[in-house]
């Protein structure tokens, strides 16, 4: 190979260098004008927030520095001022937001094919929907993608309508268990526009939804539910007996009482502890007989709610666990003293206590 050839070489793989070292600095210089230039943006529309809620300057204002941020720093404002501002001022502030182009491009994200933008505008609608984003919310609610429904959620809390709620609540079914209990929760805040599709899913023949609405019926304990719920209560289906003891804790009603008496006589252990421990939840004095005769069941857990129950009605469960002695049932005997030995605390812990049976349950819902 001829000398000017290697020298071509060497002289394009040099200009190469140069020209990529220029365009990495030079892409260093721009990236660093627009970082100062997003801080300066940031900061004024900082002190015009603040101005803004000292009354010193007007919406207008506000949104001639609101329209230069980003999206990202647009969201990431609005995120923290939600956590400072309240009540009307906040209302305000979403409002102004809602008038710049940031509020346009969160409707169409939440649109879009790209499930990230979809995400994004779910997680803008939170802070700054009203009741004209119920059609955005819930499509976003039935998304094919976990986190775009789970972010969907959090707009319950600022839009209530029954066609979102009871989409909150029919997306529960397919979620994981930590995640459907936050959902929830969020639902019961949503208490009026709830409970007409709740007890439409209390009639439900599906396991997973049945057993998703008596969790519900449990955390809302409106009493228009008990009938509902009581129905369940002699439900061929374990899980859904279990979940109907359980929601039966929240209705202190002579009806719950019953029912739940009749289930202490139940062939699972599970729902016979869940029973006892729903009876001493709703302070069912008129089963201290039952619960004395439950204090000798086979299962421990059984035994050990049962005691819980007679500790948490008052003198005469006491009385009764005090009476035990070692000659009637040793069993029974060593759980009533351990429960006569537990603090306050132990028992308010017990009684929010979760019990699983590792040993046979196919899913970690067996719950006593």
């Amino acid at each position: 190979m001829s000398t000017t050839v290697l020298a071509a070489i060497a002289i394009s793989q040099g200009l190469f260098i140069g020209l990529l070292l220029i365009l990495l600095i030079s892409r260093r210089l721009v990236l660093g004008v627009r970082s100062h230039r997003a801080r300066q943006y940031g900061e004024l529309a900082r002190r015009a927030a603040a101005r803004w809620l000292a009354g010193e300057v007007d919406d207008e204002r506000l949104r001639s520095r609101l329209e230069p941020l980003s999206f990202s720093q647009l969201s990431c404002f609005l995120q923290k001022h939600s956590a400072q501002v309240g009540g009307a001022d906040w209302e305000r502030l979403a409002e102004v937001a809602r008038s710049t182009s940031w509020y346009d491009r969160v409707r169409g994200g939440a649109g879009s094919r790209l499930w990230w933008r979809r995400l994004q505008a779910a997680r803008a609608l939170r802070v700054v929907a009203t009741d004209e984003d119920r059609t955005l919310i819930e499509a976003l609610l039935r998304d094919d993608v976990a986190a775009v429904r789970r972010a969907a959620v959090s707009c319950l809390r600022r839009v209530r309508s029954p066609g979102l709620a009871e989409a909150a609540l029919d997306m529960c079914v397919r979620e994981p268990r930590v995640l459907r209990d936050q959902i929830l929760e969020t639902l019961v805040r949503s208490r009026g526009e709830i409970v007409d599709a709740l007890i439409r899913k209390l009639g439900a023949a599906d396991r997973e939804e049945l057993r998703t609405a008596l969790r519900l019926a449990d955390l809302l304990g409106t009493p228009v539910l008990l009938p509902h719920v009581l129905a369940h209560a002699i439900a061929p289906d374990l899980e859904v007996r279990i979940a109907a003891a359980r929601a039966l804790s929240s209705y202190p009603h002579a009806a719950s009482s019953e029912a739940l008496s009749a289930l202490l006589d139940d062939p699972a252990w599970q729902v016979r502890a869940q029973a006892a421990a729903a009876l001493g939840e709703i302070g069912a004095r008129e089963t201290l007989q039952q619960l004395d005769h439950l204090m000798t069941d086979p299962n421990w857990w059984v035994r050990l709610r049962a005691a819980l129950a007679l500790r948490r009605l008052g003198r005469e469960g006491v009385a009764i666990l005090e009476a035990r002695g070692p000659e009637d049932d040793r069993y029974a005997y060593e759980m009533a003293r351990y429960v006569l030995e537990l603090d306050v605390a132990a028992i308010a812990e017990y009684s929010g206590a979760h019990v699983v049976d590792y040993a046979e349950a196919p899913a970690s819902e067996h719950a006593a």
